[in-house]
């Protein structure tokens, strides 16, 4: 921990609300070795304009040629466009090299609680290391992203299922549509992810099991959970609300009918597409801002970062095949 906390020091840390290390640099995965990687970390800020201000201040090298426009065009590029995350890479902290995204607190809560992006709460779905103590509203948020995780997770498995298979599925949400996992990213990345952190998943989810009065955890490898349609109708109404927003969008079109959300959901219950239609769903929202975010990275970072970590990116999609 001292060493990430250290990586992060040296960026301005008065208006940071949060800080979270993840991805391979900081958390293991399987037959990855954590020392030889980039560090990922996401800053959340209660002033993003500020936190630009006194970084170019600080420390102008970590930012593209974007810097001559200023700290107040840096918060429009970053709080207007595709996740509202804005991304330094390749910066040299020691021996290490680390890559930060900057996100504001009023976007990371949208994105925690309703999944408007699924980005930053698709990251929190998994494990992280927590470098900067989550204050207790930002904790409490962080909580309630990875509930609807798991009522999104179980949406999409039957009735009897294994742990493993269950965390698949919670990790795997954040990469559902996302066109890097066709071209750029590890084809192993999903399993790498469950199999390096098993035992942090365990931690992570189970209090959340525990209070799932629908859901019975017999042993690691059988897992039950009520399948009626008044569980299926009550965990699809716990679903944030950018999905929900989804599903009534596609069902009333593929229908050519205009219902409200309420109709929709418990029609839906009834079906047997539960699971197809989520994961729609979900794949609508995140496809899109795959693409945006990843243009908008490679904006940030210039145009020789972006071509290194395109090259590393397509680097470990090849050994993974």
């Amino acid at each position: 921990m001292d060493e990430y906390q250290e990586l992060i020091s040296v960026l301005p840390l008065q208006t940071i609300e949060y800080a979270f290390a993840y991805g391979s640099g900081a958390i293991q995965q399987k037959d990855e070795n954590k020392a030889e990687k980039m560090v990922d970390f996401v800053v959340v800020t209660k002033d993003a304009q500020e936190f630009h201000r006194e970084n170019l201040a600080k420390n102008p090298q970590h930012y593209s040629l974007l810097r001559l426009l200023g700290p107040k065009c840096l918060e429009k590029i970053q709080c207007n466009f595709a996740a509202r995350v804005y991304y330094n890479t390749h910066v040299n902290v020691g021996k290490r090299k680390i890559k930060y995204g900057i996100i504001s607190y009023e976007n990371a809560k949208q994105d925690l609680l309703d999944w408007r992006w699924i980005y930053i709460s698709g990251r929190l779905h998994k494990p992280v290391l927590d470098v900067i103590t989550p204050k207790y509203d930002m904790c409490d948020l962080v909580t309630e992203n990875r509930r609807s995780a798991l009522h999104s997770a179980l949406l999409l498995l039957p009735e009897s299922f294994t742990l493993k298979q269950l965390f698949h599925k919670i990790v795997g949400l954040s990469y559902t549509g996302d066109f890097r996992m066709i071209v750029g990213e590890d084809k192993n990345k999903i399993e790498k992810i469950v199999e390096g952190n098993y035992e942090e998943l365990m931690r992570v989810y189970e209090p959340l099991m525990n209070d799932d009065a629908r859901l019975s955890v017999m042993t690691p490898a059988k897992v039950i959970q009520d399948g009626s349609t008044t569980a299926i109708y009550h965990r699809l109404n716990l679903l944030p609300s950018e999905v929900l927003n989804r599903i009534q969008r596609n069902m009333n079109k593929a229908q050519k009918r205009q219902r409200d959300a309420e109709e929709v959901i418990f029609s839906l219950a009834h079906r047997h597409d539960v699971a197809a239609t989520v994961e729609t769903a979900i794949g609508g929202i995140i496809r899109p801002i795959s693409v945006s975010q990843t243009a908008k990275n490679a904006f940030s970072a210039g145009i020789t970062r972006s071509v290194i970590y395109s090259i590393a990116k397509m680097s470990k999609f090849l050994k993974s095949k």
